[in-house]
């Protein structure tokens, strides 16, 4: 960490990118599904805009849809319709989208 980041407060390990990509937070064994917004992304993970951020699980599988990828993660932090989550698992392609 850098003396900017220590001094700033920041307590991210990797610097974050943003983005506008659609994502699908899944879970409930497969079985619920919200859209979300991917607002920006680094190697550790993601903030996401969600309008039902508040009923997601502390862990679930987020979808990448452009990449057709998924990755295992865990929810870091939530503001009302924003959440922070922590990539916990590579990605690894999806065959099958959910739409």
């Amino acid at each position: 960490m850098t003396i900017a980041h220590v001094a700033s407060g920041e307590r991210r390990v990797h610097q974050r990118h943003r983005v506008l990509k659609p994502v699908k937070a899944v879970f409930n064994a497969n079985q619920s599904v919200l859209d979300c917004v991917m607002r920006d992304v680094s190697l550790g993970g993601a903030r996401l805009h969600c309008t039902q951020a508040m009923q997601l699980p502390e862990q679930f599988q987020l979808i990448f849809m452009a990449e057709r990828e998924m990755r295992d993660v865990r929810v870091a932090w939530r503001k009302h319709d924003q959440l922070g989550v922590a990539f916990l698992s590579p990605p690894r392609k999806v065959l099958h989208l959910l739409l």
